[in-house]
């Protein structure tokens, strides 16, 4: 007769082991099929959600702490740092005095002026739109993150309007995916969805 207690202490592992899977196919999942509700935008962060971010999605992000003003920048690990090209990066700003989140965009040196238009071109559908950053505040830069995004999930192809020239950008698959991660997980940092 075999005892029952390795079976239950198999059964209980094997749950064990389903959960952290679970967990880790489904938790680091980026939410890029959920519709973005404008309605619930907030700077606001909770607990759970930190928590969340702290635990499992920061460990993908390179950290810059700033201990005087009490606030740590964000930057995804896997985004592109190339200076040959202009480049669109976002950085997600934490600050713990206000428990809030920001979006914080970082054009490559050549496109720190403003303002900053994009434009998405969609294929399947013909069509053009302009997505243009005028002022770098926190709502603005929120809208023009969320625009881009919605735009990514469409599968859009990117130029920058520079003076009268439209040039290439969020050209390849890891600069639409750094950019795509980063709102995603602000979003989840935010409640937003």
């Amino acid at each position: 007769m075999k005892p029952t207690m390795p079976h239950t202490l198999r059964y209980s592992a094997m749950k064990y082991v389903v959960a952290v899977l679970f967990l880790v196919l489904f938790g680091c999942q980026l939410d890029s099929d959920k519709a973005i509700n404008r309605d619930k935008f907030t700077f606001k962060i909770g607990s759970d959600t930190q928590l969340f971010f702290k635990n499992v999605r920061q460990s993908y992000y390179d950290l810059e702490e700033n201990k005087a003003a009490n606030f740590n920048v964000f930057r995804l690990s896997k985004r592109v740092q190339s200076v040959d090209r202009p480049l669109l990066n976002l950085a997600i700003v934490i600050n713990y005095r206000q428990d809030e989140a920001y979006l914080l965009l970082e054009p490559s040196m050549d496109l720190a002026e403003l303002p900053i238009t994009i434009i998405a071109e969609y294929d399947s559908i013909q069509t053009r739109k302009e997505i243009t950053l005028a002022e770098q505040n926190r709502e603005s830069t929120l809208h023009f993150a969320a625009d881009l995004y919605e735009s990514i999930l469409a599968g859009g192809t990117f130029y920058i309007r520079s003076d009268s020239t439209d040039i290439p950008i969020l050209t390849s698959q890891q600069e639409r995916e750094a950019f795509r991660i980063t709102v995603s997980d602000y979003f989840r940092l935010t409640r937003v969805y």
